[in-house]
């Protein structure tokens, strides 16, 4: 079988959907010896891996979506048509306007414009209420990484339920709890400036994560004369000029870092004392499992699918019982034994969560449709 993949989003900025992307494409060699890949990228994007065949994306002096949406019905086809392929498979959900014999693939991480469409503009609520229902009647089938997102696409679009698989993410090998004498942790602390003992938050700044709900948790901590700094790390996203002043405001106790490399995280996670994830809404939540794979205590909102990610590997309360989250923070840090007990559980929980079970299951649903 030859299957065409979407892998433009390598060639920007790191999100939730080009992490998944990149981690998919990182261990299908290692468990699919039948099928035959081509992944289309930008020509600068280079994957180490002689197991996949590259068809370079032209670029264009176009703005970037009416460059993309070209591509996708115009270029793309062609293209699909002449390489053969029998299966299109993209991580993101756009698919070409235009039916063909070939089958397609799309993966839906979330329905969070209906799910919470407070948080998001008129224009991308609209856009997203036309591309998402036509997306879904061109798909043969849909992959989604939780079974809350599956919940949710059944009842926001309608969808039947034995036309979605669910497929959990995973975290990379390299998140795990490392020795506090490593070399490079203390290299990181001094390249971020990070303090002795902090909080941390990781994912994009924005109302959905209830950034300001973090905020008022570290006005909690205060009041009780808890002095711990948090650490944001993440993207401005929607939303962020409405609080970017509190953060302002708290830069004694509140430190924002806009980028850190990817393969520079895991040691942040380590150097952390508490992770601290009250969003309001996530189609799986990748941030805490990272975090618990480094034996990180968890503080997460108690919804969506970060029931099923964290369940008993942290400690979960409603996204605004701001009290609940300030007490189990001093709690922690205040008995070593409940943090080591909690420290266990998280390690325990993030186990659950393997590449070999989850890419296993893809693999399966593309040669089924053969």
């Amino acid at each position: 079988m030859r299957i065409g993949i979407d892998a433009r989003l390598l060639s920007g900025n790191m999100t939730g959907i080009s992490r998944y992307l990149w981690n998919v494409l990182k261990y299908i060699p290692k468990f699919d010896k039948k099928n035959k890949y081509f992944l289309y990228l930008q020509d600068e994007v280079v994957l180490e891996n002689s197991f996949y065949n590259y068809v370079n994306v032209p670029k264009s002096k176009l703005p970037k979506q009416v460059y993309s949406h070209y591509w996708l019905n115009f270029v793309l086809p062609k293209s699909l048509e002449k390489n053969k392929i029998d299966l299109f498979f993209t991580p993101y959900i756009l698919v070409p306007v235009k039916k063909s014999l070939r089958k397609n693939v799309i993966v839906i991480h979330d329905v969070m414009t209906k799910a919470c469409p407070q948080f998001f503009t008129t224009y991308y609520k609209k856009y997203m209420s036309v591309v998402v229902p036509q997306s879904i009647k061109r798909a043969d089938e849909i992959v989604t990484v939780s079974q809350s997102a599956k919940n949710d696409i059944v009842k926001y679009y309608g969808v039947q339920p034995d036309k979605i698989t669910v497929t959990q993410l995973w975290t990379d090998g390299k998140y795990k709890p490392l020795s506090p004498n490593h070399v490079q942790i203390n290299q990181i602390k001094k390249k971020f400036n990070l303090p002795e003992i902090f909080i941390l938050f990781v994912g994009a700044l924005e109302e959905r994560k209830n950034i300001t709900g973090i905020l008022k948790i570290s006005d909690i901590l205060k009041s009780k004369h808890f002095d711990i700094k948090i650490v944001l790390i993440g993207n401005k996203g929607f939303g962020f000029n409405r609080f970017e002043d509190e953060i302002i405001e708290r830069k004694d106790r509140v430190l924002l870092v806009d980028y850190v490399p990817e393969q520079e995280l895991p040691f942040i996670y380590n150097l952390a004392k508490i992770f601290l994830f009250p969003s309001y809404y996530e189609g799986f939540g990748l941030p805490p499992l990272e975090a618990m794979k480094c034996g990180l205590p968890v503080l997460a909102g108690k919804n969506s699918s970060l029931i099923e990610v964290v369940s008993d590997g942290g400690l979960m309360f409603d996204s605004e019982d701001y009290d609940s989250f300030a007490s189990s923070v001093i709690e922690l840090l205040q008995d070593k034994e409940f943090y080591e007990s909690m420290k266990a559980k998280a390690l325990m929980q993030s186990e659950k969560f393997k590449p070999e079970n989850e890419i296993t299951k893809l693999i399966e649903l593309f040669t089924a449709m053969n």
